[in-house]
């Protein structure tokens, strides 16, 4: 009898035990979901800049310091307008405008469905699609298409039918709009035609349009002259030369405080007002092509990397480990120009042993001026401007998208907006979206070493090394 107690006594007491460990890790469970809940609610409320990281090849939600300091600085309420369903928009366009958005407290950013709310489209005046950025108390508005912020490749499109992603443009789109809403600042930048001109390439358009610089065309000839509204004459490759009336219209243009950026065409080409309007101002072209026996790139003296003088403020923009590349260029030598009120310096050379090259009997050695800028005051507040790059190859698209490490396009657009006091040089690039390429562009010894010399090392210590085995 005591002995059927005392197992009923163990039985018990197991029992009890069992059931304060079932409380105790009940409690711990219990303890554990509240602390998941608790957790969740506070990283919640945290900025999405500290919520989540971009783990992106290209990096799309990496916002530059270029739009942070802006942004750190506004001093205006800006609203950004979303006119579409949010659900409908990409997750990644939704995802960057939460980060840009909680950069700013004068920023904020909203979603109008304008299917629910279709007033929304004449308030506005857009049509649906449509990011709206307005700034209440300057009363300016700018907007653009929600579809221009992810690129494609049209051509991929047209021949193959699907789509190909190329860049991610929200970024430069935004600060360009918040940007232009609070300034209020634009100016006006003329091409010439008539010349055989070369357009400008769209790169190049878009980032002066981000900085508020629209670009048109002018033909002096047919057009009355110059514009009264041109803040800029931009003179592009042209491999024909100025009528005479033509130069006397530049001339006057800038002996009254005009700004002209002339770009000279990559060949040799017979253009002497052209000539002479550079000479005026204290630039005098040389003959022939421009060839650099000590900076060129893949056993192409044409094809050289310029000195860049950052103390010039056409080139202030860069830095010292900036890489500009041109092809083809015409060269300056820096003179004594019209009048002494006019101060000229070069911003791009070549180095010491730069040639001059007519022809094979006509070579001379020497130090060239490929980008150069002369300044004139004429009164209080304005300046004339002459800004002269030796060849168009700067901003050709060609050698940009092949070099992407190059800051061609950057020098061109600070060189534009050098002269612009009220203009805010913010001209943001898109993010690539294509795919990385690891390429070798110059073979040579790299490509015997991977080629032949490591394989066949690799054979060699493998067949050592089986032979070795094989006497065991």
């Amino acid at each position: 009898m005591e002995r059927k107690n005392w197992k009923t006594a163990l039985r018990l007491a197991a029992g009890r035990h069992a059931s304060r460990r079932g409380a105790f890790a009940a409690g711990l469970m219990a303890l554990a979901v509240a602390a998941a809940v608790v957790f969740n609610l506070l990283a919640a409320q945290l900025p999405e800049s500290w919520a989540q990281w971009d783990l992106t090849n290209s990096g799309i939600y990496d916002i530059t310091d270029t739009s942070v300091e802006y942004l750190a600085a506004l001093d205006q309420d800006v609203e950004i307008h979303i006119l579409s369903d949010q659900d409908s928009v990409d997750s990644r366009i939704v995802r960057f405008l939460d980060k840009y958005a909680a950069l700013s407290d004068r920023l904020s950013v909203e979603y109008i469905d304008p299917v629910v709310y279709p007033s929304v489209l004449s308030t506005y005046g857009v049509d649906a699609g449509t990011v709206v950025v307005t700034c209440a108390a300057t009363g300016q508005q700018e907007s653009f298409a929600i579809d221009d912020i992810i690129g494609y490749d049209l051509m991929t499109y047209y021949y193959y039918g699907t789509k190909s992603e190329t860049d991610f443009d929200a970024e430069g789109l935004l600060t360009s709009a918040v940007d232009a809403v609070v300034s209020e600042a634009s100016r006006t930048v003329y091409e010439t035609t008539g010349h055989d001109e070369t357009a400008l390439p769209l790169s190049v358009t878009e980032r002066l349009d981000k900085a508020h610089v629209a670009v048109s065309s002018v033909n002096l000839l047919t057009d009355g002259g110059i514009p009264a509204d041109c803040d800029l004459l931009l003179i592009n490759a042209p491999t024909r030369d100025l009528a005479d009336d033509e130069l006397d219209m530049v001339l006057e243009y800038l002996s009254t405080g005009g700004q002209v950026v002339y770009t000279m065409a990559g060949q040799l080409e017979d253009l002497p007002n052209f000539e002479a309007m550079c000479a005026a101002y204290g630039m005098t072209v040389a003959d022939g092509l421009i060839a650099d026996a000590g900076r060129y790139y893949q056993n192409i003296p044409y094809l050289f990397f310029p000195l860049v003088d950052t103390s010039v403020d056409a080139a202030s923009a860069l830095t010292s480990d900036s890489m500009v590349l041109m092809y083809n260029a015409r060269g300056v030598t820096l003179t004594d120009p019209e009048r002494d009120t006019i101060t000229v310096q070069s911003f791009l050379t070549t180095s010491e042993n730069g040639f001059a090259i007519l022809d094979a009997d006509h070579q001379t050695q020497g130090t060239y001026a490929v980008g150069a800028v002369a300044t004139e005051e004429i009164d209080d507040n304005l300046f004339t401007r002459l800004t002269v790059f030796g060849s168009a190859s700067l901003t050709d698209e060609s050698i940009t998208s092949s070099f992407t490490n190059l800051d061609n396009t950057d020098l061109f657009v600070s060189a534009v907006l050098a002269g612009f006091d009220d203009i805010s040089a913010i001209s943001i690039e898109p993010v690539s979206l294509s795919v990385p390429m690891n390429t070798v562009t110059t073979a040579g010894i790299w490509g015997l070493l991977f080629i032949l010399v490591i394989p066949a090392a690799l054979l060699i210590c493998g067949f050592l090394r089986w032979m070795r085995r094989r006497k065991l």
